[in-house]
């Protein structure tokens, strides 16, 4: 039953990962003159570094972008969690930390996507919502790289 799981997580988890980048190089990229979305920066952002994006992204290429944080990117994030939880639950006490970490990495991304799509369609610009924005972003990629790390290490104890 479990091994079924991680194909289905796995298998819905790559395909919108696909789909969304697909729908952000085909058109929120070009609809924005290339600039990258809030949520590509790894290190973070501030207003004025993603004021580009903001002012030249169109509005079909908004359109999509909403698409992307409201509706894909939630599948994809929680497919992606379950699967790394589903993926590390074998062995002993450090698979529900696996679960765990993925669990806190699933929060903070769909966090992450309600705040940018707020300071992107809702408060236009706002500095706080971005600070914050700002701040899950980092700790999005921080959380994500831990889970991954403790996954791949609890995996080869187990080998």
């Amino acid at each position: 039953m479990i091994r079924l799981g991680r194909q289905f997580t796995g298998t819905v988890a790559l395909v919108s990962y696909l789909l969304m980048g697909a729908m952000t190089y085909l058109t929120v990229l070009p609809g924005a003159d290339w600039h990258w979305p809030p949520d590509f920066h790894l290190t973070g952002y501030d207003a004025q570094s993603i004021a580009p994006f903001a002012d030249a992204i169109s509005e079909p290429a908004r359109t999509t972008y909403g698409v992307i944080l409201s509706r894909i990117d939630r599948v994809f994030i929680v497919m992606l969690a379950l699967w790394m939880a589903l993926f590390g639950w074998r062995g002993n006490w450090v698979r529900y930390f696996v679960a765990g970490l993925a669990a806190i990495y699933a929060v903070i991304d769909l966090s992450e996507n309600a705040a940018i799509y707020r300071f992107m369609f809702v408060d236009v610009m706002d500095p706080e919502v971005i600070a914050t924005a700002h701040h899950l972003t980092m700790a999005k990629f921080a959380s994500l790289y831990l889970c991954g790390l403790v996954l791949i290490v609890h995996l080869r104890r187990l080998a």
